[in-house]
C-alpha cells in the first residue's frame, strides 16, 4: 500500500495521551514543550518559534502564536504556565530570546527528535502531531464551537460568528482537566 493510500491515523485515546505527556515531566524542557502542544493545542513549529515576549503569565496565562498569516493570543491551562514558567527560572529575559532556549526554531528538528526519542521509551507510535490533534477532538467531543477551535487552535477557515471573550479558557480548562488531571 502506497503512504498516499493510508488513512489518517486514529487519534489516540485520553490515557495514552496522558501518559505521552507524563513521560516527557523528567525533562523539563521537553514536558514545557509537550504541554504547549497537547494541553494548549499549539504545532510543534508554533512552539518552537515562541518568543519570550510572547508569553504572559499570572492568573490567566496566555501565549502569543505568530502564524504565517495571523496572530492570535489564547489562554492556557495552568500546568502549561507551571512548565514553561520552569524553564524561565534563570533565563535572560530578553523579549526577542526563544521562550524555550534549547528547542527554538534554529534547530530543525530538535522537539521532534527529542519527543519520538521519548517516545520510544514508553509510546513508540505517538507522534507531537497526535497529540495536536487530539486536544482538537477533545474540543469538538466536548462541544465546543467550530468557531472557538478554528480561533484556539488557528485553523485557516473562514470564521463565521463572531468570537466572544473567554471563549479560550473554556478550551484551556477542558483540555487541562482531561490530560493533565
Amino acid at each position: 500500500m502506497k503512504a498516499s493510500q493510508v488513512g489518517p491515523r486514529p487519534l489516540l485515546s485520553i490515557p495514552v495521551a496522558r501518559a505521552a505527556l507524563e513521560s516527557t515531566r523528567t525533562t523539563p524542557l521537553l514536558y514545557a514543550a509537550t504541554s504547549l502542544i497537547l494541553l494548549a493545542g499549539l504545532r510543534g513549529n508554533e512552539t518552537t518559534r515562541l518568543l519570550q515576549n510572547d508569553w504572559q503569565p499570572g492568573n490567566e496565562p496566555r501565549v502569543t502564536v505568530r502564524g504565517q498569516r495571523r496572530i492570535r493570543r489564547i489562554r492556557v491551562a495552568a500546568s502549561v504556565s507551571e512548565a514553561v514558567e520552569a524553564q524561565l527560572i534563570g533565563a535572560t529575559n530578553k523579549p526577542t530570546d526563544p521562550l524555550l532556549s534549547g528547542l527554538h526554531a534554529s534547530i530543525p528538528y530538535r522537539l521532534s527528535q527529542l519527543f519520538q526519542a521519548k517516545m520510544r521509551e514508553k509510546n513508540p507510535h505517538v507522534t507531537i502531531s497526535d497529540l495536536r490533534r487530539t486536544a482538537m477532538a477533545a474540543a469538538i467531543e466536548s462541544g465546543t464551537p467550530i468557531a472557538h477551535i478554528r480561533e484556539y487552535f488557528g485553523l485557516s477557515c473562514e470564521q463565521l460568528l463572531p468570537i466572544p471573550e473567554g471563549f479560550d479558557g473554556e478550551i484551556a480548562t477542558l483540555l487541562e482537566d482531561a490530560f493533565a488531571a
